[in-house]
């Protein structure tokens, strides 16, 4: 055990009259076991709150702990956690001897005296005198050893009997009114899923104890990946008074029960469902009725043998299937582990400890925002540092390049293609889908599609999404839940290339030269990753009682809405969960002025009221950023050693400033928050003039539906919460104030409401660009050339000195607007046969295209 400068706690042992010398817990090691506890037990320990509780317990009443199989390691690493914490030892402990873990002197006395054995029908007394002087002990659920059920299954019988009789004396105990205590625990000595074809399972679900050899070997390979779990107490006296009349016997076993769900749920966390030979998953998803189906097409339509069609399904199930293997995760894990460390200053989680209480009832779904190729590792990372299994990915088919595809696929990604045209790959891929869910297999997959380049988060791609849902209507699950995740960094590894994309350079496709060429990546500073999981959504709650109703095939349009709401969910979820770093909130404040520089001073004041809005929308903020309030001095030295802000000296003070090749980048930071700040701006804007709140109100409904794919705030949270709440907000700032029943921007007011009201210029400059093009457009244009010429609007535009904010010119902006109005039916969508482009035309509205545009005009107009 690891040295330590505080007091030794005092030793907690169990009344030596009650207590069976031969497996109680020791106070002291003999000299081998010392060096042993000392050298492979010294990173473990017990979380305070945990031990806490436990000595609560301890003052209260009996304390039985209770685990899955009988161990001696598992025993001793007990033993050694309960001296640590001066937790109370353990008084007897089923089916182990424990006496040579003492000193010399003392296990050869209890050897010579003992003769070495255990009595048996002490065994009883023993559980029944400790639990009821209020003692601590150990009950093994399963004690048989390999050779007991190699021999017969009449002696496991006899065996598994005599343990749920010791805890039929603890059932007894507390059925005489004595305070009992039933404590689970789970032990875990390696990380990641299980396999099928391991000899037996012996370590996991076995029908006997685990051998010691294979729990020694097992534990010296993986004793660093060590996870101790200590479940909710069971009150024994309140759960028979509650049972009384259903007799000892019965309540035994449905304690053991109890805690046999307990162990089930958590070792479901962590190893995930058992990972079966990839021939028999692939005969399980080609042998669904709708890929059969697919494949008889198939075999009809080109006039082939339905042999040689299934072969067709095969290649595409090989082309589609994760083939996991926890080996090779645990080698990836500390080469990655690496590679972070030199990368980031770390790699922060917020509410991954939820997200493993809903795993231990129901499948879920990880939906995390695209930002980085990063992204996916560093879930998967997280997952498995945590003691989770992790995920399979959904990956696109432009990530299975070279040897890397088949090393991902063994890590869990699974391949979809960027068309669905083919039929019978369409349904291998959706019956995959419906494996992984009506297995249990955690998922991940990123519903904006790709990466975004823009920094905000885009439109939600439904695909995966949709057969998520199907395979929970068709499945026997009582619920799946929906993770959205907000994945942010100070600063992107990817930042150089997405800014010569936005510019309009070529898209580089991946592949294990750019892979090795991106090594220097490694040489440089990050910051740090930050992964914060959002309110998890349940698909049992969103669908309700339509369940039955959503599967039926004729409800193909209801399915699809339902869908399209799910997606527009989890987005908003997804951005509210998003955390507040240092490069996004100096990037907000810098972007907000017309000039490329503020005196420091200036500066920190613009940062103190961007994170002053956050907090009053409960925002969370990194750590760090949190720390640094005040002067904000790391936030912007972080910025300067990034390069992306210079200073300069002068006389009034120093200047920080970016250059104008920046502009881009500092945006990109910026539109990972600016969802947060696109209320407040879009009120500024009309406080500029006199504004009555109902007017101030219509005024925000209208913004608010006008810029949803681009910001996914909630429009009726934003109009009965948050829009009271901002304008109450700027009444105690004294930037607005009530003159005749209308608010007035105060001379202090007009600064900070033109800096909030720049914020969200970029997007209205984009839309106003793309609105022009759409009324100067051909009456049929294809979506690429209407794109284009919006932003060739946007540059005529910038100058004419119309446009002040070049950063907005997005291909992504720009189709959210076209697509707006398609919503709208100012213009419609029609599909060219054999095309993979898509025509707007003309829709019934069009006339309504110019009001439109004028009222944006009207809104970018210097006031």
């Amino acid at each position: 055990m690891p040295e330590s400068s505080e007091r030794p706690a005092p030793i907690r042992v169990a009344a030596a009259a009650l207590a069976d010398p031969l497996s109680a817990m020791t106070p002291r090691f003999n000299v081998f076991f010392r060096w042993f506890a000392r050298r492979y037990f010294r990173h473990l320990t017990l979380d305070p709150v945990t031990v806490t509780r436990l000595r609560e317990l301890e003052q209260r009443g009996s304390v039985v702990y209770v685990m899955r199989y009988a161990s001696r390691l598992d025993y001793f690493l007990f033993n050694a956690l309960f001296l640590r914490h001066a937790l109370r030892l353990s008084g007897f402990a089923n089916g182990i001897r424990f006496y040579y873990y003492r000193p010399l002197w003392e296990a050869l006395r209890l050897r010579l005296g003992r003769s070495g054995r255990a009595p048996a029908a002490p065994g009883a007394e023993t559980v029944r005198g400790l639990a009821s002087a209020g003692e601590s002990l150990f009950l093994f659920l399963r004690t048989a050893r390999l050779r007991s059920w190699l021999r017969g299954r009449r002696r496991v019988m006899e065996t598994e009997r005599a343990d749920l009789d010791l805890l039929e004396q603890t059932v007894h105990t507390a059925a005489a009114g004595r305070p009992v205590f039933l404590v689970p625990l789970a032990l875990f000595w390696r990380k990641g899923p299980r396999s099928q074809r391991r000899f037996l399972n012996l370590a996991y679900g076995a029908p006997t104890r685990p051998s010691d050899f294979a729990k020694v070997t097992g534990f010296l390979a993986t004793y660093r990946g060590l996870f101790v779990k200590v479940g909710d107490p069971i009150d024994l006296r309140g759960f028979v008074a509650e049972r009384r009349t259903e007799g000892e016997t019965v309540l035994a076993r449905k304690v053991r029960r109890v805690i046999l769900v307990f162990l089930y749920r958590e070792e479901k966390v962590v190893e995930g469902p058992t990972l079966r030979p990839r021939h028999l998953v692939q005969e399980t998803v080609l042998d669904d009725a709708a890929v059969q189906r697919a494949i008889a097409a198939r075999a009809r339509e080109r006039g082939i043998s339905p042999a040689s069609a299934r072969s067709d399904a095969v290649r595409a199930f090989r082309e589609v299937a994760a083939h996991m293997n926890s080996t090779l995760l645990a080698i990836m894990n500390g080469i990655v582990t690496r590679i972070f460390r030199r990368m980031f200053v770390s790699i922060e989680s917020i509410g991954i400890e939820k997200v493993a209480e809903y795993a231990k009832r129901n499948p879920i779904v990880l939906v995390p925002s695209h930002r980085s190729y990063f992204d996916f590792l560093i879930l998967s990372w997280l997952f498995y540092a945590h003691h989770l299994v992790p995920p399979h990915i959904a990956a696109r088919e432009n990530m299975a390049f070279g040897p890397f595809g088949a090393l991902f696929r063994r890590l869990g990604a699974f391949y979809l293609r960027r068309s669905f045209d083919d039929p019978l790959y369409k349904e291998v891929f959706r019956s995959y889908v419906s494996y992984l869910v009506r297995e249990g297999f955690t998922q991940e997959f990123f519903i904006e599609g790709g990466r975004s380049r823009t920094g905000r988060t885009l439109t939600p791609r439904l695909g995966m999404l949709t057969w998520n849902v199907e395979a929970f209507l068709e499945g026997s699950h009582h619920d799946l839940f929906l993770v959205p995740i907000a994945i942010t960094y100070e600063r992107l590894v990817e930042e150089g290339a997405m800014l010569h994309e936005l510019e309009g350079g070529r898209k580089q496709d991946e592949s294990v030269i750019g892979l090795v060429r991106a090594r220097k990546v490694l040489s440089r500073a990050w910051g740090s990753a930050y992964v914060s999981f959002g309110e998890p959504l349940s698909l049992a709650d969103a669908i309700g009682e339509r369940r039955a109703a959503l599967a039926a095939p004729e409800a193909h349009a209801e399915r699809r809405r339902v869908v399209e709401e799910l997606g527009n969910r989890l987005v908003e979820r997804i951005n509210w969960a998003t955390v507040a770093n240092s490069t996004s909130v100096v990037a907000c404040a810098l972007l907000g002025e017309p000039r490329r520089g503020l005196l420091r001073h200036d500066l920190v004041r613009r940062i103190q009221e961007v994170v002053d809005l956050l907090r009053l929308q409960d925002v969370k903020l990194t750590p760090a950023l949190a720390r640094d309030e005040g002067e904000f001095r790391e936030s912007i030295a972080f910025l300067l050693r990034s390069d992306l802000i210079e200073s300069a000296a002068d006389p009034r003070g120093e200047i920080l400033f970016f250059e104008e090749g920046k502009r881009r980048a500092l945006d990109l930071y910026r539109n990972t928050i600016l969802h947060f700040l696109a209320t407040p701006s879009f009120l500024a804007r009309r406080l500029l003039q006199r504004a009555s709140r109902e007017e101030l109100r219509q005024e925000l409904a209208h913004w608010t539906d006008l810029f949803h794919d681009e910001f996914f705030t909630p429009r009726a949270v934003v109009l009965a919460a948050q829009f009271d709440a901002f304008v109450d907000y700027f009444e105690q700032l004294g930037v607005v104030e009530p003159q005749e029943g209308v608010l007035v921007a105060t001379e202090k007011g007009w600064p900070y409401l033109r800096f909030l009201a720049e914020q969200t210029r970029p997007v209205l400059e984009a839309y106003y660009a793309s609105f022009s093009a759409a009324l100067t457009a051909p009456a049929a244009v294809t979506r690429r050339r209407l794109q284009k010429q919006a932003a060739e609007c946007f540059e005529r535009a910038t100058l004419l000195g119309e446009v002040k904010r070049p950063e907005a010119a997005s291909l992504a902006t720009f189709g959210n607007a076209l697509e707006w109005l398609v919503r709208r039916g100012i213009l419609d969508r029609e599909r060219i046969p054999d095309a993979r482009d898509v025509v707007y035309v003309h829709g019934a509205a069009f006339d309504s295209l110019p009001a439109l545009r004028e009222r944006l005009a009207a809104a970018l107009t210097p006031r």
